[in-house]
């Protein structure tokens, strides 16, 4: 229960002092993926503890999903209709330049995967 604990109290901690870090460049995505990336030194002892992996991966929905939805509620809705063609943009080329690409790195990184998988 560490993993739940620390991010229960990052994320109160980090809404305790979120109005004035507005102003920075320090925004809740940045905070929580230092968190994670420091609580990994402490993996092998959290999964020594008993912790399944399972574990970690609904945490990190918890996390998409509370990030995603902080971010949908201060969307300007008046902005996105003054850029009507902006969604069609992006789900047409913005999207299938990010599968080309994220393919052809997914081949160099991993070369003995076939192209459908990459």
């Amino acid at each position: 229960m560490t993993p739940l604990a620390v991010f229960i109290l990052l994320f109160f901690l980090y809404s305790l002092v979120s109005r004035r870090m507005e102003r920075t460049i320090v925004t809740a995505p940045i905070v929580f993926t230092v968190a994670g990336m420091l609580m990994a030194f402490a993996l092998p002892a959290i999964l020594r503890a008993g912790v399944k992996v399972d574990f970690f991966v609904h945490l990190a929905e918890m996390g998409l999903v509370l990030l995603l939805y902080s971010d949908a509620s201060r969307t300007d809705l008046s902005v996105l209709l003054s850029i009507r063609n902006l969604p069609a943009r992006l789900l047409t080329t913005g999207m299938l330049l990010t599968i080309l690409f994220g393919a052809i790195t997914a081949r160099m990184v991993f070369p003995n995967i076939s192209i459908w998988e990459a």
